[in-house]
């Protein structure tokens, strides 16, 4: 939704919604649209003399500065709060006219709809759900809205594959309306530019002179301005990529090859060759038919055309030359281009025919084959072929082929082994010079030492790698640099920044052109987003980086699989977390993938405890025996919660302090708070309990795990040492997972499993009842009418110890004192009996009672109307400490509470006064607060609802009218306002109060926004 100040320009070629835009922000039914013709001025003028205050001129042509500067001299006749809209499909020179105002200027950046938009509108009207397919659109149409809605129709009709390029979308209706609509209202030299540059990229003005445009820098500026020439997606560190939208410039090759060939490759090779890049220099030879000059950039720079996110172009040059130009170098880059672009069946291959008939292989060609096996998820397959390579020598391959054996032994989980192949690797690139051997060696490192908790020592080589990645361009390395970056935040529980960090990989990992980094990306995103809450959205992140790996036969697919097991464990589906987890455990034994087995083999025996305990505890310890000292966490915690649930809580006590112990050692937070929670559990001191599960919760607090936060503070309500605060905490906890689709207790054993709810409840708002386990008592169960009035009695002091003569006085007001006080003992046992009827606890467990007094035990015993008070205590301190959104959803759990007033069934008795009036003005407050916070949240109509209940309790109450009246007139609803203010001066004048003044009815003015 694009907003902004009362006076803008907009501009775009057709097709980019400028209309649209301005319908949405400029209805017709409140603005005046000038329909075209001659004489804009006096259009401006005539509007101006009527008081129109909202004013659209769609569709202007072409102005000169003259032109323009007298309309916006015009526009300024207008009253200052007047807004005012432009749109054109050709830029407007308002910067010149020495006139800027206080206009803004919207163009097609602002315009293109996203690829999230485009996603959309491909399920709405194609019925497909392919994020793939939805990139693959906006990348050929940049989101330009016109060509987004023929690419959709076309796949519509003719299926993803009528969308799966720029050259399949120009055919039929977008050819057409290009053509019409786009091409041809451009002047005759920038058509030709466009039509001279084609697919072109990156387009600069220097190499628009090459082509003999001499103009160029002001046709650039147009068709930047007007949308046709775009910019590749902004990624940090990565230089401009400036090219005509793809659809644009297939159907201006299209039309320029119907009249005559490219008359241009040879200049654009030549002038590509002295600039660069070099991707489009060898592109350019290649299509001027210049073999030699082709294979001769590859052979130069062909490793640098493959780290800019290349590989296809390369892979598409080396298929077209002739057999004598593929020596070694370029048999080698092709199938080095093949594994980055993911094919790794096909750069197998090549590979094992470069090292036929060799055990040993060179360096250079043991760390890439090797890497083929890497990037399947299979470490010891990778091992295997690193150890076939020749390490004489401190050569750039040397130092690759230590660095990348480093990560497979990370891989399979000996962290040991990789610190020390890394800092090897380390010394083999500085003594070989090479750049590129060197950021990835130190990159190696960072990874280890990631793994084996030093934080410091990792972000002080990502440190060192990353300015080498950006001084050579090395699009792949930068990607792999933020992969790991995400995998620290996600370590340290930063999940908001682990988000960002994933999404700027997953830009990288698309300009790398490489679908492992981008599958490695998704995953990473999949990740924070569960643990931020989003479910569904890390689910089809999931699901998304699974179906990458698997089309390009990566095993490391497992890992996408783990994430899903996890987030169907979170929200309790066990069932399909189970399989989830039996399927990565199937995958990552054959392997040797330790970062996944361990976690999977526990996450199965979590998932299996509340059935099948022997299996449970079998796979448990089949993850202990698998993990090294560094990934020992998750198996530990299921060793814990196994113990626990066979009655050994001190065994799960010493686990949950062996696992936070591995936690702290890799700087692991979340695997601290999950420590923490498996600690209060095994707890049986109520405040190392409470303070371990308020730990735990800071944790996920900090992290952003909202979810997390507030499943730990329901288990925490759910204790029998639960305060106020705790039970206050647990109801909004109860609210947020409920939203999220999350299960509280994962476990079937955490802090307060057994103790769900208490297994007396008294519901005093309205009819009296008590509940025993969720059923109501019966009225036989109570003997005697008296028994219930003692407890009523009881519930009304709210806790506080009542003397035994006040209550003989109350109960029997007539009776002999001699006689009540043996009466009230029978009472009392009769009441004890109906609380607890098997006699499962202490006499005094929910009734306390001495020679002078009897009380309620309310910390035994859960009273409606103590949670109603306690929650609406909370959602007032919530409110003055203005956590307006949090304050509205304690006080919603409060208003479900309030069934009726408090002792409805007695409202004549004396004793019932008190808590009565107490519940009610608590009610009543509680009503004034939701107003408060409904219109805050954006909801005045729901505003208005509470204060229409509040009027019905109190019909004079002079703040409700008042604020009832001022949201009506807020809303708009001035007859509904104007007859709250008749019926507010009818009640104010029926008690001989002033009635309010008129003054309410006018609507106040928000100050204007700061220009």
């Amino acid at each position: 939704m694009v907003s902004g100040p009362s006076r803008r320009i907009v501009v775009g070629a057709a097709g980019y919604g400028k209309t649209t835009l301005l319908r949405g922000l400029c209805p017709p039914v409140r603005a005046r649209w000038w329909q075209g013709g001659d004489d804009p001025c006096g259009f401006v003028r005539g509007a101006a003399a009527d008081d129109v205050r909202c004013l659209v001129l769609d569709d202007l042509p072409a102005l000169s500065v003259p032109e323009l500067r007298e309309l916006l001299i015009a526009i300024e006749e207008l009253p200052d709060d007047a807004e005012v809209s432009l749109a054109s499909r050709r830029p407007l020179p308002w910067r010149h006219t020495g006139r800027p105002g206080r206009w803004t200027e919207l163009g097609p950046a602002e315009l293109a709809r996203t690829v999230d938009d485009v996603a959309a509108l491909l399920a709405e009207e194609g019925g497909l759900s392919d994020p793939d397919l939805a990139a693959a659109l906006h990348t050929a149409t940049r989101g330009w809205p016109a060509l987004v809605d023929f690419a959709v129709e076309a796949v519509r009709l003719g299926g993803p594959a009528a969308g799966e390029s720029a050259k399949a979308l120009a055919v039929g209706g977008l050819r057409e309306y290009v053509r019409a609509e786009v091409l041809g209202g451009l002047p005759d030299a920038a058509r030709r530019l466009v039509a001279d540059v084609g697919d072109r990229t990156p387009v600069t003005a220097g190499l628009c002179a090459a082509l003999g445009h001499d103009d160029a820098e002001d046709l650039i500026a147009l068709l930047r301005r007007t949308g046709l020439l775009v910019r590749g997606p902004v990624v940090p560190g990565l230089p401009d990529d400036d090219h005509v939208v793809p659809v644009i410039a297939q159907v201006a090759v299209m039309d320029r090859g119907v009249r005559a060939p490219d008359a241009h490759p040879h200049a654009a090779a030549a002038w590509y060759g002295r600039h660069g890049p070099p991707g489009a220099a060898a592109r350019e030879h290649l299509r001027a038919g210049d073999h030699a000059g082709a294979a001769r950039v590859l052979r130069e720079h062909g490793d640098r055309i493959i780290a800019a996110g290349q590989a296809a172009l390369v892979t598409e040059v080396l298929a077209a030359l002739p057999e004598p130009e593929r020596d070694h170098r370029l048999v080698l880059l092709h199938a080095d281009a093949l594994r980055t672009a993911g094919d790794l069946e096909a750069a197998a291959r090549a590979y094992d025919e470069l090292g036929a008939g060799r055990h040993e292989l060179d360096a250079g060609l043991a760390w890439r084959a090797g890497r083929v096996a890497y990037q399947r998820g299979d470490a010891r397959g990778a091992l295997d072929v690193f150890a076939r390579g020749d390490e004489r020598g401190d050569s750039a391959d040397t130092a690759l082929l230590t660095a990348w054996r480093a990560h497979a032994y990370l891989l399979a989980g000996d962290t040991d082994s990789a610190v020390g192949e890394a800092r090897e690797a380390v010394r083999r690139a500085v003594r070989s010079g090479d750049d590129g051997a060197l950021a990835t060696a130190y990159l190696s490192v960072a990874l280890s030492q990631a793994v084996a908790g030093d934080a410091a020592g990792s972000e002080e080589h990502f440190a060192l790698a990353l300015p080498i990645a950006h001084r050579t361009g090395d699009v792949m390395l930068l990607t792999r640099i933020h992969t790991n970056r995400t995998f620290q935040h996600l370590q340290a529980a930063r999940y908001p920044a682990a988000l960002e960090a994933a999404r700027l990989c997953a830009a990288y990992a698309r300009a790398a052109g490489s679908p492992s980094l981008q599958a490695i990306a998704l995953g990473n995103e999949a990740d924070a987003l569960a643990m931020l809450g989003h479910y569904d959205e890390a689910a089809r992140r999931y699901r998304a980086a699974i179906g990458h790996y698997q089309r390009f036969g990566s095993r490391r697919f497992a890992g996408a699989v783990l994430g899903l097991a996890e987030l169907f464990r979170r929200r309790g589906w066990r069932e399909q977390a189970r399989a989830a987890y039996e399927q990565v455990v199937q995958v990552a034994s054959g392997t040797g993938n330790a970062h996944v087995l361990v976690p999977a083999l526990s996450g199965l025996a979590m998932v299996l405890l509340g059935d099948d305990v022997k299996t449970a505890a079998g796979h448990a310890d089949a993850a202990a025996d698998q993990a090294g000292p560094e990934l020992s966490g998750p198996a530990l915690l299921a060793q814990g919660w196994i113990a626990l649930s066979q009655g050994e809580a001190g065994r799960a006590a010493d686990l949950a302090t062996e696992a936070a112990r591995v936690a702290r050692g890799q700087g692991d937070r979340a695997g601290l708070a999950d420590a923490l929670e498996l600690r209060a559990a095994a707890e049986d001191d109520p405040g190392r309990a409470r303070a371990a599960l308020r730990e735990s919760r800071a944790i996920w607090i900090e992290a952003g795990a909202e979810v997390e936060a507030a499943r730990i503070a329901v288990l925490a309500s759910r204790t029998p040492w639960a305060g106020p605060d705790e039970r206050a905490d647990g109801v909004f906890g109860e609210q947020r997972l409920a939203a999220a689709d999350a299960l509280a207790d994962r476990i079937g054993g955490g802090p307060g499993a057994a103790v769900d709810r208490p297994p007396v409840v008294v519901r005093a708002l309205g009819r009296f009842e008590v509940e025993l386990a969720g059923q109501v008592v019966p009225a036989s169960s109570w003997q005697s009418r008296k028994a219930r009035d003692l407890l009523r009695i009881l519930v009304g002091r709210r806790g506080r110890p009542v003397p035994r003569s006040e209550l003989s006085e109350l109960l029997w007001p007539d009776g002999d004192v001699q006689r009540t006080g043996h009466r009230l003992s029978v009472l009392l046992n009769i009441v004890r009996g109906v609380l607890d009827p098997g006699k499962a606890h202490p006499a005094d467990r929910y009734l306390t009672a001495d020679q002078g007094s009897i009380a309620l035990n309310t910390a035994t015993t859960g009273v409606d109307v103590e949670d109603f008070l306690e929650q609406v205590a909370r959602g007032r301190r919530l409110v003055e400490q203005e956590a307006l959104p949090q304050a509205r959803l304690v006080l919603l759990a409060a208003d479900q509470l309030y069934r009726a007033d408090a002792f409805e069934d007695e409202p004549y008795a004396e004793w019932a006064g008190p808590l009565r009036e107490e519940a009610r003005a608590a009610y009543l407050a509680m009503l004034r607060m939701l107003a408060h916070t409904s219109r805050a949240a954006g909801q005045p109509g729901a505003a208005v609802a509470y204060l229409l209940r509040l009027l019905e309790r109190d019909p004079y109450d002079e703040r409700a009218y008042r604020s009832l009246v001022r949201t009506l007139v807020a809303g708009g609803q001035h007859g509904e306002a104007r007859r709250a203010f008749d019926r507010y001066g009818e009640a104010m004048r029926s008690i001989g109060v002033r009635p309010p003044d008129g003054d309410l009815l006018i609507p106040v003015r928000r100050a204007a926004a700061p220009r």
